[in-house]
């Protein structure tokens, strides 16, 4: 008898806590529906290795975001260039990658490939004309 008054009065406790949650949600779920849709962040990722970033935007040959396009590449830091980071992300809904915390003078010069399928190109990231630097790349 007392472990099932225990586990009604636990089930009622997470009832109660949970109930404000959910009608937080459902509010915001119709506050959202009524006419203007919040646009869609872009997939971040942080290099760590200081404060330039490059916002890439990558479209079709239609001009449509492509979603879901790999984003990667190879930054070479360190003494002589010795240590290597390599990244990798994949575009967001709107086709939009942001890469931050990129070195503002690399050992070497940094390129994105950009690819989807059997499509595929490279971009140049120059921190030294522009810093936060925002890009499209059309993948025909």
């Amino acid at each position: 008898m007392e472990r099932r008054y225990v586990s009604l009065v636990l089930l009622a406790v997470l009832i109660a806590w949970s109930a404000p949650a959910f009608s937080q949600n459902s509010s915001t779920a119709q506050s959202s529906g009524h006419g203007a849709e919040e646009p869609i962040a872009p997939t971040e990722i942080s290099a760590d290795l200081g404060g330039c970033s490059a916002l890439i935007t990558v479209t079709g040959s239609n001009a449509k975001p492509i979603f879901n396009a790999k984003v990667s590449t190879r930054i070479r830091y360190g003494l002589f260039g010795a240590k290597k980071l390599d990244l990798e992300v994949y575009t967001s809904a709107s086709g939009q990658v942001k890469i931050v915390g990129l070195p503002e003078s690399p050992k070497r010069p940094i390129f994105f490939q950009i690819s989807k399928g059997e499509r595929s190109q490279t971009l140049e990231f120059k921190p030294d004309s522009t810093c936060q630097t925002v890009s499209n790349v059309q993948l025909k």
